[in-house]
């Protein structure tokens, strides 16, 4: 299984041999991702998700994460989904080249300058 944090982890690595020495990551920020993208893993169990991708605004320095799942259906009001979207910048759906279904999610930036 694909685990979110993984992924996302190498693209931050990329990010910051390019963002060094303007920008360094804020180690509590980067933590609280970490905890975003465990409840990543956890909606990707419950929607059998297929792939992440992760990419970086280098612009407004945040991190977008998408899961490519088949479908969602959540039964729940009170579903973890909810309170992961309420900590994005946004979120949104649409579909893949495949059909399936994308969720995304834009999370603040985890750094700051130095």
């Amino acid at each position: 299984m694909i685990n979110c944090f993984d992924v996302v982890s190498m693209v931050i690595e990329d990010a910051n041999n390019r963002f060094t020495p303007l920008w360094k990551v804020d180690n509590e920020k980067h933590d609280i991702l970490k905890q975003y993208c465990e409840y990543m893993d956890k909606l990707s169990t419950d929607f059998n998700g297929m792939s992440f991708d992760v990419e970086i605004d280098e612009i407004q320095m945040t991190i977008k994460i998408v899961l490519e799942c088949t479908d969602i259906i959540i039964e729940q009001p009170t579903h973890y989904f909810y309170e992961l979207a309420k900590r994005t910048n946004k979120f949104g759906f649409s579909v893949s080249e495949d059909g399936n279904l994308n969720i995304s999610f834009v999370f603040p930036s985890i750094w700051e300058r130095v």
